[in-house]
């Protein structure tokens, strides 16, 4: 009865936008509470309240509950370099949502939050714990990140893939005496342009992201299947492709080899929508349901437009098309890059790109096409690229490509991407100079590294439970610690967790470590720690904390390499385990810095064969990066942001499913904790937690689709 309550309040109030009154687009800019200057300083406070809600909506044509940021689905918020940004979250979801974990916090993806920032993180029970249902917190920090285009999103439990993300822009400074003027003013940067759009590019599923991830840690292995446990299911592909909030889940069969269509297409949900083992009959499913549209992208004819494209996607690497248009990028993860003339552009989960679109073709309606690499199965989207003065309401005249012809990079092509040559030798141009923190001259790497970490990457089945996880070195890492922050932890008691490591090359039996198999944990409760660099990697697949400690001013390599799945030992089945051989691509992200990636390729890395071809001229700077199919990459940062940095693939699910490690650094001169932290629980939820039928009946009840098939 609560449950059913707390939706219809929620349906009501999305339908009044949020119970004000007007109705707001999705993707669309936040309106700051307030900006107000701050004495002796160029920049502002830029206040904004986050009050994520529940809903039902249907961005792809297919209602569903998803989840709402002040009433917008994937909102936008903006600030400039020198501001102070203060943001206010309001924890209003359903306590009776199924969620992976008890409460949420919001990533700001790319910044480098350094200073005090580094506790305002946001990677839960990593430096606060989240903000619990009925709860609300405020995170305040400064921002002195270069001018460009970043991501927020919540980095607690699986909302994101819900709508719990959106844009975050960062524009040049605020002129000086100037007022707290908003839109932005016209300051200097290093491109001119007419105008912009946000493209924010998400894949969506129709079911809840936490109930996909929930099937993650029921048994890989079929003979450690129950009724109770169920088995394990993957979350598959998305329905649909959304830009800007808008989408249609039949897309990827709109118009195969059929030629255009004068008109959007007719709402017909099918049995195709329905995920494996649910009801075909969905009661808010119909043929009227809104959100059957295609975004539109309106431009001047002449004049050039700077074009910020987001891949917030939980799964899909994708790219991105301009029919009849070349584009030029010039920023990679918001850092200047070479320019590029191209007409499609590739970018993973997290990745950022800046592209300048000049609208020098005949005025018309033209497509612009989102298809997905590496996952067969998975559907393209569209929006249209609008000549103003030219009817919206129709699609282009020419059919829309399809996927299939849209091809990925290659490394010939990644190659090109490289810093820009006005960030490699010192400048007085102070737009350059936007680009660069306090002491540096240039963005051009350090000649040579003080430390190499090596990151072998596979994916295990545990002996212990049958779970399947993702490892780096050997370890699947337990997303949360007990439920404290880990970084007040390590400030108050430095040596606790080395106390607690395990020396890894004593753990070479076969099974896993004392968290498999566990749902909550109180806060008190030990953890193994694995320290990378105390002994080699354990020669069985383990869980715990994985830790690599950096000094302050260190310049750290890492080397990636991509094994097949069952590699050290990752199998124990002898007959089934030997062919699990395949491999994935992986965009890995790094929180609390950028890096240099110096270089990509096949095979594992090795130093005689490919340490001459690094490129430590020119290399590109940025804070996620894809690593191929049985490929690796190598990557160089400066260990100069005293906190502890998650290091992780941005897909969702490999995340949850333990791929990631946290780089400890220089913890002695991190700033103290804030006065005020949300408080953290008594007990907290593990993600290696099996959550058989009866725990999610015992926790959630009989939900029915926003939980596996319970019966």
């Amino acid at each position: 009865m609560l449950r059913s309550i707390l939706l219809t309040l929620s349906v009501l109030c999305a339908l009044l936008a949020a119970c004000d009154g007007q109705p707001r687009e999705p993707g669309s800019m936040l309106a700051p509470d307030s900006i107000l200057p701050i004495p002796g300083s160029n920049g502002c406070m830029v206040s904004y309240t986050l009050n994520v809600t529940l809903a039902y909506g249907a961005p792809s044509c297919f209602a569903r509950p998803i989840v709402l940021t002040s009433g917008v689905f994937g909102p936008a918020i903006a600030v400039h370099q020198g501001d102070t940004l203060k943001i206010t979250l309001v924890n209003n979801l359903p306590v009776a949502f199924p969620s992976v974990t008890d409460g949420i916090s919001i990533h700001y993806h790319g910044l480098q939050m350094a200073g005090s920032a580094a506790y305002f993180d946001g990677m839960a029970y990593v430096s606060l714990c989240p903000v619990a249902p009925g709860k609300s917190y405020t995170y305040q920090f400064l921002v002195n990140d270069p001018p460009g285009t970043y991501l927020w999103h919540d980095h607690s439990a699986g909302f994101k893939g819900d709508g719990l993300e959106g844009p975050l822009i960062v524009y040049p400074p605020r002129l000086p005496g100037a007022p707290p003027a908003f839109p932005p003013l016209a300051v200097s940067d290093l491109w001119s342009y007419d105008g912009e759009h946000t493209l924010l590019l998400t894949d969506w599923y129709h079911a809840s992201t936490n109930s996909l991830l929930f099937q993650l840690n029921m048994p890989f292995d079929a003979a450690r299947v129950t009724n109770d446990t169920g088995a394990w299911s993957w979350i598959g592909m998305p329905q649909a492709i959304l830009i800007n909030g808008r989408g249609f889940y039949g897309d990827c069969q709109l118009f195969p080899g059929s030629g255009g269509n004068s008109a959007p297409p007719t709402c017909m949900p099918s049995t195709f929508t329905v995920p494996p083992g649910r009801s075909p009959a969905q009661p808010w499913a119909s043929n009227n349901n809104p959100g059957c549209t295609h975004s539109q992208f309106t431009v001047e004819p002449g004049k050039t437009f700077r074009l910020r494209l987001v891949n917030a996607a939980t799964l899909v690497f994708m790219t991105i098309c301009f029919e009849g248009h070349n584009v030029t990028l010039i920023a990679a993860d918001a850092i200047p890059t070479a320019p590029i003339s191209t007409r499609c552009l590739d970018l993973n989960s997290g990745q950022r790109l800046d592209v300048l679109l000049t609208a020098d073709q005949p005025p018309a309606n033209y497509w612009i096409t989102v298809a997905p690499q590496y996952r067969i199965g998975a559907p393209a989207g569209y929006a249209v690229l609008n000549y103003k003065g030219v009817n919206t309401s129709t699609f282009p005249s020419s059919p829309p490509p399809q996927p299939v012809n849209i091809t990925p990079w290659g490394f010939a092509e990644d190659s090109l991407v490289r810093l820009s040559p006005r960030l490699l030798t010192a400048s007085s141009d102070l737009a350059v100079n936007l680009y660069l923190s306090p002491g540096e001259a240039t963005l051009a790497p350090p000649p040579v590294p003080t430390k190499i970490v090596l990151v072998n990457l596979s994916q295990p089945l545990l002996e212990a439970n049958g779970q399947l996880r993702w490892a780096l070195n050997n370890v699947a890492m337990t997303r949360n610690p007990p439920c404290v922050s880990l970084l007040s932890k390590m400030q108050k008691y430095p040596k606790f967790l080395k106390q607690m490591a395990v020396n890894a090359s004593t753990v070479n039996g076969t099974g896993a470590g004392p968290f498999v198999g566990i749902s909550y944990v109180k806060a008190k409760d030990k953890m193994t720690v694995y320290y990378d660099g105390i002994s080699p990697a354990p020669l069985y697949p383990s869980v715990g904390l994985h830790l690599v400690e950096n000094a302050g001013g260190e310049v750290v390599d890492v080397v990636v390499n991509n094994f097949p799945a069952n590699s050290f030992n990752g199998d124990y089945r002898p007959v089934v385990g030997p062919t699990r051989t395949a491999v994935e691509q992986h965009p890995m992200h790094l929180h609390g810095h950028r890096f240099w990636v110096l270089g990509r390729g096949s095979g594992a890395f090795n130093a005689s064969a490919h340490a001459a071809g690094l490129n430590t001229v020119n290399p590109p700077y940025r804070d996620t990066v894809t690593v191929t199919g049985g490929g690796w990459v190598y990557l160089r940062f400066k260990a100069d942001n005293p906190g502890i940095w998650p290091f992780h693939c941005h897909l969702l699910p490999h995340v949850f499913m333990g791929q990631q490690l946290y780089f400890v650094e220089d913890i002695a001169n991190a700033a103290p904790p804030p006065s005020k932290v949300p408080k953290c629980p008594a007990t907290c939820q593990y993600n290696f937690a099996p959550y058989t039928k009866a725990f999610l009946r015992s926790k959630w009840g009989m939900s029915g689709w926003e939980l596996p098939p319970l019966y």
